[in-house]
Protein backbone atom coordinates (compact mmCIF):
# COMPACT_ATOMS: atom_id res chain seq x y z
CA UNK A 1 0.00 0.00 0.00
CA UNK A 2 1.13 3.50 -0.77
CA UNK A 3 -0.31 6.90 0.19
CA UNK A 4 -0.07 9.48 -2.61
CA UNK A 5 -1.50 12.84 -3.49
CA UNK A 6 -4.32 12.66 -6.00
CA UNK A 7 -2.56 14.94 -8.48
CA UNK A 8 0.61 12.81 -8.36
CA UNK A 9 -1.16 9.62 -9.45
CA UNK A 10 -4.10 10.98 -11.52
CA UNK A 11 -6.41 7.97 -11.02
CA UNK A 12 -8.54 6.94 -13.96
CA UNK A 13 -12.32 7.23 -13.99
CA UNK A 14 -12.50 3.41 -13.77
CA UNK A 15 -10.31 3.42 -10.65
CA UNK A 16 -12.44 6.13 -9.04
CA UNK A 17 -15.73 4.47 -10.02
CA UNK A 18 -14.61 1.10 -8.63
CA UNK A 19 -14.25 2.62 -5.14
CA UNK A 20 -17.11 1.68 -2.80
CA UNK A 21 -17.02 2.41 0.93
CA UNK A 22 -20.70 1.86 1.72
CA UNK A 23 -21.52 5.58 1.95
CA UNK A 24 -22.79 6.77 -1.48
CA UNK A 25 -21.94 10.45 -0.86
CA UNK A 26 -18.26 9.58 -0.23
CA UNK A 27 -18.11 7.29 -3.29
CA UNK A 28 -19.73 9.97 -5.47
CA UNK A 29 -17.38 12.72 -4.20
CA UNK A 30 -14.29 10.71 -5.17
CA UNK A 31 -15.73 10.01 -8.62
CA UNK A 32 -17.05 13.48 -9.42
CA UNK A 33 -15.41 16.13 -7.19
CA UNK A 34 -11.91 15.11 -6.07
CA UNK A 35 -10.13 16.16 -9.26
CA UNK A 36 -11.95 19.50 -9.37
CA UNK A 37 -11.13 20.20 -5.71
CA UNK A 38 -7.45 19.52 -6.38
CA UNK A 39 -7.41 21.81 -9.43
CA UNK A 40 -9.14 24.67 -7.63
CA UNK A 41 -7.01 24.12 -4.50
CA UNK A 42 -10.12 23.87 -2.34
CA UNK A 43 -8.83 20.62 -0.82
CA UNK A 44 -5.92 18.25 -1.21
CA UNK A 45 -6.91 14.62 -1.60
CA UNK A 46 -4.66 11.73 -0.59
CA UNK A 47 -5.23 8.23 -1.94
CA UNK A 48 -4.30 4.95 -0.30
CA UNK A 49 -3.37 2.76 -3.28
CA UNK A 50 -3.21 -1.01 -3.38
CA UNK A 51 -0.61 -1.64 -6.06
CA UNK A 52 -0.44 -5.38 -5.42
CA UNK A 53 -3.62 -6.07 -7.38
CA UNK A 54 -3.58 -6.40 -11.19
CA UNK A 55 -4.75 -2.83 -11.62
CA UNK A 56 -3.76 -0.28 -8.99
CA UNK A 57 -6.84 0.05 -6.79
CA UNK A 58 -7.96 2.89 -4.51
CA UNK A 59 -8.24 1.35 -1.03
CA UNK A 60 -9.08 4.62 0.72
CA UNK A 61 -8.83 8.38 0.62
CA UNK A 62 -9.01 11.53 2.70
CA UNK A 63 -8.94 15.21 1.87
CA UNK A 64 -7.67 18.17 3.86
CA UNK A 65 -8.25 21.90 3.62
CA UNK A 66 -7.81 25.01 5.75
CA UNK A 67 -10.72 26.05 7.90
CA UNK A 68 -11.90 27.78 11.01
CA UNK A 69 -14.47 27.22 13.70
CA UNK A 70 -16.16 29.54 16.19
CA UNK A 71 -14.72 29.31 19.69
CA UNK A 72 -18.08 28.28 21.21
CA UNK A 73 -18.29 25.37 18.75
CA UNK A 74 -14.97 23.89 19.91
CA UNK A 75 -14.29 21.67 22.94
CA UNK A 76 -12.73 23.54 25.87
CA UNK A 77 -9.28 22.00 25.32
CA UNK A 78 -9.15 23.45 21.80
CA UNK A 79 -10.94 26.72 22.62
CA UNK A 80 -8.86 27.68 25.67
CA UNK A 81 -7.05 30.98 24.98
CA UNK A 82 -7.96 30.75 21.28
CA UNK A 83 -8.89 33.60 18.95
CA UNK A 84 -12.59 34.00 18.07
CA UNK A 85 -12.12 32.19 14.78
CA UNK A 86 -10.02 29.16 15.70
CA UNK A 87 -7.80 28.04 12.81
CA UNK A 88 -8.16 24.34 12.01
CA UNK A 89 -7.26 21.81 9.36
CA UNK A 90 -10.53 20.39 8.08
CA UNK A 91 -10.75 16.79 6.96
CA UNK A 92 -13.63 17.01 4.52
CA UNK A 93 -13.75 13.37 3.48
CA UNK A 94 -12.34 10.10 4.85
CA UNK A 95 -13.26 6.69 3.45
CA UNK A 96 -12.00 3.11 3.15
CA UNK A 97 -13.19 0.80 0.38
CA UNK A 98 -15.37 -2.01 1.76
CA UNK A 99 -12.85 -4.65 0.63
CA UNK A 100 -10.23 -3.06 2.91
CA UNK A 101 -12.40 -2.25 5.94
CA UNK A 102 -11.67 -4.02 9.22
CA UNK A 103 -8.00 -4.62 8.35
CA UNK A 104 -6.40 -1.65 10.12
CA UNK A 105 -6.12 0.59 7.06
CA UNK A 106 -8.51 3.16 8.51
CA UNK A 107 -6.31 3.60 11.58
CA UNK A 108 -3.18 3.84 9.44
CA UNK A 109 -4.76 6.37 7.10
CA UNK A 110 -6.08 8.42 10.03
CA UNK A 111 -2.57 8.52 11.49
CA UNK A 112 -1.28 9.89 8.18
CA UNK A 113 -4.09 12.46 8.06
CA UNK A 114 -3.20 13.66 11.58
CA UNK A 115 0.50 13.92 10.74
CA UNK A 116 -0.35 15.81 7.53
CA UNK A 117 -2.56 18.16 9.54
CA UNK A 118 0.32 18.82 11.96
CA UNK A 119 2.61 19.58 9.02
CA UNK A 120 0.06 21.93 7.47
CA UNK A 121 -0.70 23.51 10.83
CA UNK A 122 2.97 24.30 11.32
CA UNK A 123 3.01 26.15 8.00
CA UNK A 124 -0.20 28.14 8.32
CA UNK A 125 -1.19 27.86 11.99
CA UNK A 126 -3.91 25.48 13.14
CA UNK A 127 -4.97 24.13 16.54
CA UNK A 128 -6.91 21.02 15.61
CA UNK A 129 -8.01 18.59 12.94
CA UNK A 130 -11.77 19.03 12.48
CA UNK A 131 -14.03 16.45 10.89
CA UNK A 132 -17.77 16.34 10.28
CA UNK A 133 -18.75 12.68 10.65
CA UNK A 134 -21.22 11.44 8.03
CA UNK A 135 -22.83 8.75 10.19
CA UNK A 136 -23.16 7.30 13.68
CA UNK A 137 -20.62 4.62 12.68
CA UNK A 138 -18.15 7.35 11.68
CA UNK A 139 -18.65 9.16 15.01
CA UNK A 140 -17.76 5.95 16.86
CA UNK A 141 -14.70 5.42 14.64
CA UNK A 142 -13.29 8.88 15.36
CA UNK A 143 -14.08 8.73 19.07
CA UNK A 144 -12.28 5.39 19.33
CA UNK A 145 -9.11 7.25 18.30
CA UNK A 146 -9.55 10.13 20.74
CA UNK A 147 -11.53 12.70 18.78
CA UNK A 148 -13.72 14.94 20.97
CA UNK A 149 -17.23 16.12 20.09
CA UNK A 150 -18.13 19.74 19.64
CA UNK A 151 -20.28 21.01 22.51
CA UNK A 152 -22.72 22.31 19.86
CA UNK A 153 -22.82 19.63 17.15
CA UNK A 154 -22.34 15.94 17.95
CA UNK A 155 -21.13 15.02 14.45
CA UNK A 156 -18.41 17.67 14.51
CA UNK A 157 -15.28 16.18 16.08
CA UNK A 158 -11.87 17.61 16.96
CA UNK A 159 -8.38 16.29 17.56
CA UNK A 160 -5.89 18.77 19.06
CA UNK A 161 -2.77 18.93 16.90
CA UNK A 162 -0.63 19.60 19.99
CA UNK A 163 -1.53 16.09 21.21
CA UNK A 164 -0.31 14.63 17.90
CA UNK A 165 2.92 16.61 18.15
CA UNK A 166 3.55 15.43 21.71
CA UNK A 167 2.77 11.78 21.03
CA UNK A 168 4.89 11.76 17.87
CA UNK A 169 7.80 13.48 19.61
CA UNK A 170 7.53 16.48 17.29
CA UNK A 171 7.09 19.07 20.01
CA UNK A 172 9.12 19.71 23.12
CA UNK A 173 7.06 21.27 25.94
CA UNK A 174 8.55 24.40 27.50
Amino acid sequence: MRLSRYDDVAPSKDQRSAFSCGEPSLDRWLTTQARQSMRSRDAVTYLLLDEESEVSRIAGYFCLSAGEVRREDAPSGVARRAPEAIPVVRMGRFAIDEAYQGKGWGAEMLREALLSAVSGGRLIGARALLVDAVSEQAIHFYKRFGFIESPIRREQLFYALRVVELSAGLFAPR
